[in-house]
């Protein structure tokens, strides 16, 4: 009886849209049966109602009125059914959109009316882009920004390809084979199954999102327990199954043992680098439809937005030679402020040729789509001189032996052989490292100063080698600066967070100061964990109440942190790692965020700035980019915008405007970005080299702040052009 499937709750609590399945008492029956809302209505004495439909049409001779009928909204029930449907979110409101199907194509592949209620007009376009790519058994790219639902759009997919409902029906088709019929049993033998690969990170994110949105036999393939999974694979026991980039690299004989319908590749960015070894692996999968999964696939030159789409449809874009002689090099060429009129055409007609040709294969959404539902974000770089002492040290660094012998690798050799320096008599140091291992850890010892001396102290994970170069260095400078010494011997280095020893600390406390007077609450994101610690010991000093979270946080701790900062009026700021990887940390209570330092990869600090610029915020956001005067981190945040300049022309479809003189992978034209030279120089006396490039303008709507450390003046006021 449909009497007994009635759930027993308050039906004015209950909310209905059209689409939905309910319960209602039908006219002949004197029953309840099951029916579907067309639409809501006001009933003959002037009650909410809805017209309804009823699914039992015991005489088919009947006109169709007779099968309709207006009910109070308090006489309908929801049908027990109902409770199977997924995605049910119980938040008490209507549904955001109809209950009904959403159909991909004409052999009746169709998002089922459960996920597509939900689903914005951007993500149902999406879904239909990776479906018509599977259909004509080809692979495609969704390179969506970030928060725009990727996952969603993906799972939309899957339901439709696998012919799923969203309700009961999906959680009978999904009973263990000895409760199916024979034929059941051999038409499951020929079921579609896809292979999710995904970062560790969110590889658990995935297996939740697809058990929220849907009915899928899902398995995660990694760990102790893999080859019990693959067994299960061949059984056919599942239709979705997840797995890691490095799982896949170890076990790829196993996987490709599988005829998989589709591979989906989360963060397909990480197949960036065409000599890899997970790109290596990830062209090694059989299958031929690749769906690939970012929102940076450019994310420092045009070779790699060729390997992502060469994995995901291969030779679409030809070699990598055509492709540099074709597209790359005419567009970076075009790119060059000084750049002529030739040059300029020729890298645009190449521009316009990638993107139609791009077009097929990849499709691209920005947030503007959803710009109606956000409020403002300015962007502020601040530029902080550096201290004395953090100026002596620096200078120290760039004077020694070393970084000497660094800058001249490329000279002829003095022995008149003709090869350079680093080839020939000046291979070694003096100590016999060779040349090229002490590039990377001399910029890596710069790009700590430029933030705080006290990194300099060596610590568990320091490699042997940098921590000598470390204790040269100290040796040398510190014998200039007696008192620093004594403070060292007295206390530990690394916990001493006086901003005697940090520029941007210094501009930093003047930041704290101003935000705790108005209330502001605070995101302070740092590339480094020992950052952390010492911004963590300033913090306690000032006695500032704060959380912190980083890649040591534990899952639930994690969520912990998250409700208190953005509920609590008494916690005004969080300390957070920039590459704090993983979904959920929605900062929207938030309306400030400092980027403490820089990273190569503009995508790291957006994404950062996105955990408080996202849906669900209230407030306009500011952001403060603090980077050290005159430093490597001038050319590190400049190369930032390089990168987003090239993006913007390339995936943007947009005339960016040209700043640089400098042309990645051309030694010929490194310019003011690139070549050793302009990363281990320290430019003083208040010049600011991004004055000099950008005329006091940045991109997009950024603005140009510059405070002095070294002055005791309050904040200079932005101006913006």
């Amino acid at each position: 009886m449909a009497t007994e499937s009635a759930i027993r709750s308050d039906p004015q609590e209950v909310k209905w849209s059209i689409g939905d399945r309910c319960l209602a008492p039908h006219p002949r029956e004197k029953r309840l049966c099951e029916a579907t809302v067309q639409r809501l209505a006001v009933t003959e004495d002037g009650q909410p109602g809805a017209l309804v439909r009823f699914a039992c049409h015991y005489d088919e001779d009947n006109d169709d009125e007779e099968e309709d009928g207006i009910f109070p909204l308090s006489e309908l029930r929801k049908a027990a059914s109902s409770l199977y449907e997924k995605p049910l979110f119980h938040n008490n409101q209507s549904l955001p959109g109809a209950s009904v199907p959403y159909a991909l194509s004409r052999d009746d592949a169709s998002i089922p009316y459960t996920i597509n209620r939900y689903l914005r007009d951007y993500q149902r376009e999406g879904a239909k882009f990776i479906y018509d790519s599977y259909a004509h058994g080809r692979g495609c790219v969704l390179g969506d920004d970030m928060g725009l639902g990727k996952t969603i759009q993906v799972i939309a997919f899957l339901a439709a390809a696998l012919h799923k409902t969203g309700t009961w029906q999906d959680v009978e088709n999904n009973a263990p084979h000895f409760l199916l019929s024979q034929v059941s049993s051999e038409k499951r033998k020929t079921q579609k199954v896809f292979l999710v690969v995904a970062p560790l990170s969110v590889l658990y994110n995935w297996k939740d999102e697809l058990d929220t949105w849907g009915h899928f036999r899902s398995l995660i393939v990694h760990g102790a327990r893999k080859d019990e999974e693959f067994a299960r694979l061949r059984r056919a026991r599942c239709e979705v199954a997840l797995t890691t980039y490095e799982t896949l690299r170890l076990c790829l004989d196993q996987f490709n043992s599988i005829s998989w319908s589709a591979v989906i590749v989360d963060e397909a960015h990480k197949i960036k680098n065409p000599n890899s070894q997970i790109t290596q692996a990830m062209k090694g999968m059989r299958c031929k439809v690749r769906v690939g999964l970012t929102g940076t696939i450019l994310q420092n030159n045009l070779e790699e937005l060729w390997c992502v789409m060469d994995w995901a449809v291969p030779g679409c874009l030809g070699s990598l030679g055509h492709f540099k002689n074709r597209f790359a090099d005419p567009i970076e060429r075009g790119q060059k402020h000084s750049t002529t009129k030739r040059n300029l055409a020729m890298g645009r007609r190449a521009v316009e040729l990638l993107a139609r040709r791009l077009s097929r294969w990849f499709l691209r959404r920005t947030k503007a789509l959803i710009s109606g539902q956000l409020p403002r974000k300015d962007d502020r770089v601040v530029y902080c001189s550096m201290t004395e002492f953090q100026e002596a040290v620096y200078r120290a660094v760039l004077d020694s032996e070393d970084v000497t012998l660094l800058l001249r690798s490329g000279e002829k050799c003095s022995c008149s052989s003709g090869r350079p320096r680093k080839k020939c008599c000046f291979k070694n140091n003096s100590k016999g490292v060779p040349v090229r291992f002490l590039y990377f850890s001399y910029l890596a010892i710069l790009r700590k100063l430029s933030n705080h001396v006290a990194l300099l102290q060596p610590k568990g994970g320091t490699s042997k080698k940098q921590e000598q170069y470390v204790n040269d260095i100290c040796e040398k400078v510190f014998q200039k600066f007696p008192d620093f010494m004594q403070r060292q011997r007295e206390a530990a280095f690394e916990a001493m967070s006086d901003p005697v020893y940090s520029g941007k600390m210094k501009v930093l406390q003047k930041l704290l100061k101003h935000f705790v007077q108005n209330k502001d609450k605070v995101l302070l994101f740092s590339l480094s964990t020992r950052l952390l610690d010492i911004l963590e010991s300033h913090c306690m000093a000032e006695g500032v109440e704060f959380r912190r979270l980083d890649g040591n946080t534990k899952a639930k701790e994690r969520v912990k942190i998250v409700r208190e900062f953005n509920s609590s009026p008494d916690i005004n700021l969080c300390l957070v790692s920039t590459m704090a990887g993983g979904l959920g940390l929605n900062f929207v209570g938030a309306n400030i965020v400092v980027l403490f330092d820089p990273t190569w990869n503009p995508a790291n600090d957006l994404q950062a700035i996105d955990r408080a610029y996202r849906i669900g915020q209230c407030r306009d956001v500011t952001v403060f980019r603090l980077i050290s005067l005159g430093s490597v981190e001038e050319v590190i945040y400049l190369r930032q915008v390089y990168k987003q300049q090239l993006q913007s022309s390339v995936l943007g479809k947009e005339h960016a405007r040209r700043y640089f003189e400098a042309v990645q992978g051309s030694d010929g034209h490194r310019g003011e970005l690139f070549g050793i030279r302009n990363l281990f120089r320290l430019q003083t006396r208040g010049t600011c080299l991004t004055r000099q490039i950008l005329e006091e303008v940045l991109v997009g709507d950024s603005w140009y702040l510059r405070i002095n450390a070294s002055s005791s003046s309050d904040l200079a006021s932005p101006s913006k052009r």
